[in-house]
């Protein structure tokens, strides 16, 4: 619906942190400024879908606004990464101040333009930060590439992320303040997440008109990941959410890693017409 700020062509302001309270405010000015009604006829709701750091934008989003929905579908999302999945490197880039920007700015754009990891790093080894960016690109060439436009099939995912680190000027910001304070972690955000599963249960005890009036039922919170996911490791990520949304949840799996929506779209595609009928 939305892009964030500092990606594709959108300016990047440098004077607010990428954090829940922006996202949320993303959100609800797509909502009231588009000519498209994004909203169902009469119900004032819609379904909300997150990928990745999209994932816990929305599960945020949902913890502060369950009445505006109708469902919520989490492909991935970060929100729940414990501690014990973030490197050292990536623990100077979430602590803010260690490392001056300009620095940390230099390493992390240098980092991005490798473009995909040529091998996937296994679950035991901890992953930092650009590298999980960069897990979300389906690798060059191959059959699982995916097809952004058939009138520009030069255009790739990993193309357009290089462009982003070497022509737009708020890109690494961006990336790098999302990274400093947007919802990714367990440590700051199971707060939301568990607030999400107060009201969830709250619903379930409801009749489904009743549910439906309130919105986001409590049958239509749905969680896909992929089996071999090295960024949001699917053991840690079921029991994890099963608990902060005291058990209002169905997950879904996918025989892929963090890439699942870009290499198995067509699946993805199938299961959210599911959840969204």
């Amino acid at each position: 619906m939305a892009t964030r700020f500092g990606r594709g062509y959108s300016d990047c302001p440098s004077d607010l942190p990428q954090d829940d309270r922006l996202f949320a405010t993303q959100i609800l000015l797509a909502l009231s400024t588009s000519s498209v009604s994004w909203t169902g006829a009469g119900s004032g709701k819609f379904s909300l879908v997150g990928y990745s750091l999209g994932g816990g934008i929305a599960a945020s989003f949902a913890s502060f606004f369950p009445q505006l929905l109708s469902s919520l579908v989490l492909l991935a999302p970060a929100g729940l990464i414990r501690d014990s999945q973030i490197s050292f490197q990536s623990r100077l880039l979430y602590s803010r101040g260690l490392i001056p920007e300009r620095v940390l700015g230099f390493l992390v754009g240098r980092r991005l333009r490798a473009g995909p990891l040529t091998t996937p790093k296994p679950k035991s080894q901890k992953i930092n930060a650009a590298d999980a960016l960069t897990e979300e690109l389906p690798s060059q060439g191959g059959a699982n590439t995916q097809l952004l436009s058939r009138a520009y099939p030069h255009v790739t995912v990993p193309g357009a992320v290089k462009w982003q680190v070497n022509c737009h000027a708020g890109f690494v910001h961006a990336f790098m303040s999302s990274m400093q304070h947007g919802p990714i972690l367990q440590q700051r955000q199971r707060e939301s997440w568990e607030r999400l599963g107060e009201y969830l249960s709250a619903q379930s005890k409801l009749s489904p008109e009743e549910q439906q009036d309130n919105g986001l039922p409590s049958d239509k919170v749905i969680i896909m990941c992929g089996e071999h996911d090295s960024v949001i490791v699917k053991d840690e990520l079921v029991p994890d959410a099963t608990s902060a949304l005291q058990g209002n949840v169905e997950f879904r799996y996918f025989n892929a890693g963090h890439e699942f929506p870009s290499t198995k779209y067509d699946d993805v595609a199938r299961a959210l017409l599911e959840v969204l009928h």
